[in-house]
């Protein structure tokens, strides 16, 4: 079946013969242009001078007398233009609906507006007499700010309309639908008087705008016009309910534009294949039709390829779309241009962007009232691990090492997470970089309001990624950074001519803003057998084989947005293209690509919760029970994509203890040892034990900005040490300011990158600062007063157990926060801090006898886990008496069996009371028979950690993983 552009090659060369070089050929598109070309070289035997063959814009751009300004112009002189009327405009608000607003004057001029009329019916008075007759009766509108709000900004727009026209005039510049309202209005001098063409075809239109419906009415009435119609009788007389019809109907009822040429049988007549297919998610369209042209390709005649279009109704699948095609797949064109905002450079432009406005500042700690501009360590993380800063890394940066291991980048991100230093001056940062040109670059603070050295700066981050892609060879990302160097320099040429002050937040959304709308053109072979194009490429091209994707109600056609400032009756009254314009286009679109394809494939989402997925196009259905019912040679056949479920085992998690594993647990007990804590989590989970213990996991160091309880806690422990040390062993009392300075030096000591001037650090070292002063002072207070005895007083023992019928060594130790004595009752108080709140088993639990070892050996709970931790320290207290006959302390002894061991906590959310430990292993002082008996709960506990039949697994309550290190390796 011949094409269309064929067909119009053919009546242009039988009503002209070989004189074309007076002949202007106009088509929506360029790429259909370079098509036409093709069919009248490919249907003419002799050479002859070509016609002039242009798409629309071209044709318009090269009449008229103006010159389509570039947007980075268009949006400063606009905002200009708004300024002027209204002087308190903002342009960060204003970039906002900038777009937006240069779309409407566009539209207004190329639909010939009577701009007098629109903005008259926008008027309050207007406005308010429509909304009247459609309230009840009896009822009025009342005026409120929010009305007169929106009123003024349509009276703003009609000046800024003439104002905007008349300023671009000037310059004789234009935007696109200003250059077509000059040739609407002007028709006569610029076309119709000239004499250097003949005659005009326009072919492959289905809805002229008003503008280029009046030019084309003009070239036709004098006959120096002709337009070429694709369309089918289908929607144009059997199914008018089909929206592909509307204008073309229209047209060919009002004889405006002459004799009509043409309109065929396609729809109805040939043979079609048609297959619908339901993904579940977009992405994975791509991949169905890769693998569907794939199998295409093995059936066809290499020396004779069917031409083959991939048409996405999603632009944003194009580059998941080139991912899925199979590797041998070299013979394609791409009439679709990629943005620059799915680039890597336009992620590193962003993340540099982010550095910059997350910047904190910092008073000077000198006394000086100077600020000091910091940057945020997760901004600094971010753009050194950016893939293009590594590439420089590997290319530029460890070629220049000789004895050390880290380049400046790896060990600048070491210093960071070693140091935990949340914020970094450009000094620090400079210094870690050895003074390095990227670094300088990266790392140079910008000034508010400097858009020049913002600007700059990306000068020099594109000379210093030229080395990385001389290395990372990569044609695409390649042309990215042209793109952007070209957009920089419009960019710096358009601030140079522009006193205005531009803040770094609005830099950054209008550069953004110009990046969304640039994209690269691919160039390939345009002949090739497979092209992959947007829905509106596709205008006036024909293929024998479609696969269109993304064939979702949402999407084709687009849902109901009127994204415009014109109200849809004001657009509607006015003759501006609404929604329903716009589906009418897309439905004429869909149709056309169907006339003369015989095999055809749509895909559309079929998940709900898949973005764009849920409902298929009503164009599908339209096939479905409209099409086929008047075409009995369609075939339609659904299929479902669906994932292959393969039936999962389950895999047991529980760790088996082999020889060897029995082993490395033997060698844990004789080495580092059992010490409360870890006894604790083998109670608990004894995955959890294994993992950290037997086989080392460790926590992965991180940078944290907000001090953690384990932080608080290390800092209060140390403090109190210190002030134990320094004052209450030596029998003094430390003052209040004392205390301070003893807290402020151990946090310096021991956190140096935790920022505590401001935020939540703030408060937590307030309130850590208030728990210790409420502490000391109530034990200062205290009458009789605890002798303190220790602090951070380590201890340690070691006994021969006999373990699943082996003589084993077992090392047990702990460090002990505090030892005080009441002398009256000859007891020792061992003490725990806990910097949150404790809660112990209740008494009358522990009470019981027959609970009391179960409570030790078994039970899983927090509570429970308090006990046993201080049971444990009761049992090293006493055993380091009898092992050294008495425990020698500040040069007293004392004696074993004389001496009661006590336990319990401070705990500092409650820091006026001493928590005892509720557990009382053996009646009174009896402490031979405390160890015995405890030494026989170890062996039972040790010696199911060594039995072979119990594997390590993870617990079953839940509860235990919340604040576990290692939840994401047990997938909890």
């Amino acid at each position: 079946m011949p094409s269309f552009l064929n067909k119009v090659a053919s009546h242009i060369l039988e009503e002209n013969g070989t004189l074309l070089d007076r002949i202007i050929i106009v088509v929506p598109t360029r790429r259909a242009a370079f098509f036409v070309m093709q069919e009248l070289a490919n249907e003419t035997t002799k050479a002859v001078m070509s016609p002039k063959v242009e798409a629309v814009d071209d044709f318009v751009e090269s009449i008229c007398t103006l010159e389509i300004e570039d947007p980075v112009h268009l949006f400063f002189e606009l905002y200009e233009t708004f300024k002027a009327i209204d002087p308190d405009v903002q342009f960060d608000r204003f970039m906002g609906w900038a777009s937006v607003l240069l779309s409407d004057l566009d539209k207004i001029d190329q639909y010939l507006v009577n701009t007098n009329y629109l903005f008259d019916y926008l008027s309050e008075a207007k406005a308010l007499t429509r909304w009247q007759e459609n309230l009840p009766e009896g009822k009025t509108l009342k005026n409120s700010n929010g009305s007169k709000q929106y009123f003024s900004l349509f009276e703003n727009i009609k000046t800024v309309y003439s104002t905007f026209r008349t300023r671009l005039l000037k310059n004789s510049k234009a935007y696109r639908g200003m250059a077509y309202r000059q040739l609407a209005e002007d028709v006569d001098n610029l076309l119709l008087q000239r004499t250097d063409y003949d005659k005009i075809y326009f072919a492959g239109f289905n809805a002229f705008t008003e503008s280029e419906k009046t030019v084309v009415k003009a070239l036709v009435k004098v006959g120096r016009a002709e337009v070429l119609w694709d369309t089918d009788e289908y929607y144009m007389s059997e199914n008018t309910g089909v929206e592909a019809g509307k204008s073309l109907r229209e047209y060919q009822k009002q004889k405006i534009f002459g004799a009509w040429n043409w309109t065929e049988n396609n729809l109805m007549s040939s043979k079609k294949d048609i297959t619908v297919y339901g993904v579940p998610n977009a992405t994975l369209q791509t991949k169905v039709a890769g693998q569907l042209y794939a199998a295409m390709k093995k059936g066809d005649n290499p020396s004779e390829p069917v031409s083959t279009a991939i048409v996405l109704a999603d632009e944003n699948l194009l580059l998941p779309m080139l991912y899925s095609l199979d590797e041998g797949v070299t013979d394609l064109n791409i009439t679709m241009g990629l943005s620059l905002r799915n680039s890597m450079l336009y992620t590193l432009i962003d993340s540099v962007f982010e550095l910059q406005q997350n910047v904190v500042e910092f008073r000077n700690k000198s006394g000086r009232n100077i600020r000091i501009p910091k940057f945020n360590h997760k901004s600094i993380n971010k753009v050194l691990n950016h893939p293009f800063i590594r590439h420089y890394e590997h290319a530029v940066l460890r070629p220049l090492l000789t004895d050390k291991t880290n380049t400046i980048i790896q060990e600048t991100l070491w210093q960071i997470t070693d140091g935990n230093r949340v914020y970094l001056s450009s000094d620090e940062l400079m210094e870690l970089g050895q003074g390095n040109a990227l670094f300088k670059i990266l790392f140079t603070h910008w000034p508010k309001n400097n858009s020049k050295l913002v600007i700059q700066t990306f000068y020099g981050l594109i000379d210093i990624l030229r080395e990385v892609y001389k290395e990372y060879k990569n044609a695409l990302e390649t042309e990215y950074l042209y793109l952007f160097y070209t957009l920089l320099k419009q960019f710096e040429q358009t601030l140079e001519d522009r006193p205005e002050v531009i803040t770094l937040k609005t830099l950054r959304s209008f550069m953004f803003e110009l990046i969304r709308q640039t994209r690269i053109p691919f160039s390939g072979e345009p002949i090739s057998s497979l092209q992959i194009l947007g829905m509106l490429e596709t205008r006036a091209l024909d293929f024998e084989r479609i696969i269109i994707l993304s064939v979702n109600e949402g999407i084709l056609p687009q849902a109901k947005r009127q994204n415009s400032l014109i109200p849809f009756d004001a657009a509607h009254a006015v003759g501006l293209p609404t929604h329903q314009h716009q589906e009418a286009v897309m439905s004429y679109h869909f149709y056309r690509l169907l006339q003369r394809a015989s095999e055809i494939h749509m895909l559309y989402t079929s998940t709900n919760d898949a973005p764009g997925g849920g409902e298929k196009s009503r164009f599908i259905q339209q096939v479905e029970f409209e099409l086929a019912q008047y075409n009995p040679d369609i075939r339609i056949e659904n299929k479902t994509v669906s994932f292959q479920t393969v039936a999962s085992e389950n895999l047991n998690e529980d760790v088996p203890k082999d020889a060897a594993m029995l082993q490395a647990i033997r060698n844990y007990l004789s080495g580092k040892g059992l010490y409360p804590t870890h006894l604790n989590e083998l109670v608990r989970c004894s995955m959890q034990f294994y993992l950290k213990h037997i086989v080392g996991v460790q926590e992965a160091d991180d940078v944290e900005e907000e001090l953690g309880m384990d932080k608080i806690g290390t800092w209060l422990h140390a403090s109190l040490e210190n002030l134990d040390q320094a004052f209450f062993l030596q029998g003094k009392d430390p003052s209040n300011d004392q205390i301070k300075s003893v807290l402020r030096e151990e946090f310096d000591r021991l956190f140096k990158g935790y920022i505590t001037d401001l935020g939540l650090n703030k408060i937590y070292y307030e309130v850590g600062e208030q728990q210790i002063l409420t502490f000391l002072n109530h034990q200062i207070k205290q009458t009789p007063r605890k002798k303190i005895l220790a602090a951070e007083q380590p201890l340690r023992t070691e006994l021969h157990l006999v373990l699943q019928n082996e003589n084993t060594l077992v090392r047990i130790g702990g460090k002990i926060d505090r030892i005080e004595l009441d002398e009256t009752e000859r007891t020792l108080y061992v003490m725990d801090y806990k910097t949150g709140s404790v809660e112990l088993t209740g008494k009358q639990k522990v009470a019981d006898p027959s609970r009391k070892e179960e409570i030790i050996l078994t039970d899983p709970d927090r509570k429970a886990g308090y006990v046993r931790q201080l049971w444990m320290y009761e049992y090293l207290m006493y055993r380091k008496m009898q092992d050294e006959n008495g425990l020698n302390i500040g040069g007293k002894t004392y004696e074993f069996g004389q001496y009661l061991i006590k336990s319990g906590f401070y705990s500092f959310r409650d820091p006026t009371n001493l928590i005892a430990n509720p557990l009382e292993l053996t009646e009174g002082l009896d402490a031979a028979h405390f160890i015995q008996k405890s030494e026989r709960i170890l062996t039972e506990i040790l010696n199911n950690l060594l039995d072979p039949a119990i594997p390590f697994r993870k617990t079953e309550d839940l509860n235990v993983c919340t604040y576990c290190d290692f939840v994401g390796i047990c997938g909890r």
